[in-house]
């Protein structure tokens, strides 16, 4: 059952971090080009504000970004927001502006390279499950959710170093055996919070615990 979990967890997030921005929180979304094509082939996240990095890999001349809704992908539905500040070189990287993706379906190719048009998906269903870290503990247990989307925000409240989040399948805790995706995007300060990435929970038993604060192993059920 386990294997299918990770079979289903939504690969491309793990491109996603969270920045800031003109002092603006975004989560910024990594993608990647070769010759004709996107080395990621599907997103899907949650609604909110992105900042997008394009990356030149081994195309000899530069490419953009176009981002649209699915199905109008004329110049003039382009969002622009999306665009690239500047074309990029091969081996170089360039960022979009700041984009406010709401709720739906769209695509994103590039015509200079060119690309097929890819999807990229916002879906309002993924939930936040908000967990606090005290010194030496979560401060939730026997936690028990449906089966679905779900990103988990870690807090910081009072550990004077910083801590982590590692979700796995009940009684296995190996490294082999964390669900990645789980893991938070950034190690989370004493004061601050960090996000995972999305994890599509399937129904079973779960465990998750910090080692780096360390805790006991707290029970996340789903059904």
């Amino acid at each position: 059952m386990f294997k299918t979990i990770k079979a289903n967890i939504l690969m491309a997030v793990l491109l996603i971090a969270a920045v800031s921005v003109n002092g603006q929180s975004v989560n910024k979304i990594n993608l990647e080009q070769t010759p004709g094509k996107f080395t990621t082939e599907s997103i899907t996240v949650a609604p909110g504000d992105y900042q997008f990095t394009i990356a030149n890999n081994g195309v000899d001349h530069e490419v953009g970004f176009v981002l649209a809704p699915k199905g109008k992908t004329d110049q003039a539905n382009h969002i622009k927001e999306a665009y690239v500040t500047q074309t990029v070189k091969n081996g170089s990287t360039s960022n979009t502006n700041v984009v406010s993706l709401g709720e739906g379906e769209y695509v994103y190719f590039c015509p200079l390279n060119p690309t097929e048009q890819y999807s990229l998906t916002v879906d309002g269903s993924i939930k936040t499950i908000q967990l606090a870290q005290t010194v030496g503990k979560f401060t939730t247990n026997g936690l028990k959710v449906a089966p679905g989307q779900y990103q988990f925000e870690i807090a910081n409240k009072n550990v004077d170093h910083e801590v982590g989040f590692v979700l796995v399948p009940k009684g296995k805790s190996a490294p082999a055996d964390h669900i990645k995706e789980a893991y938070v995007k950034a190690p989370v300060a004493k004061g601050a919070t960090s996000y995972s990435n999305v994890v599509n929970l399937s129904e079973g038993e779960y465990e998750y615990f910090c080692p780096l604060n360390p805790t006991e192993k707290y029970t996340l059920s789903v059904k």
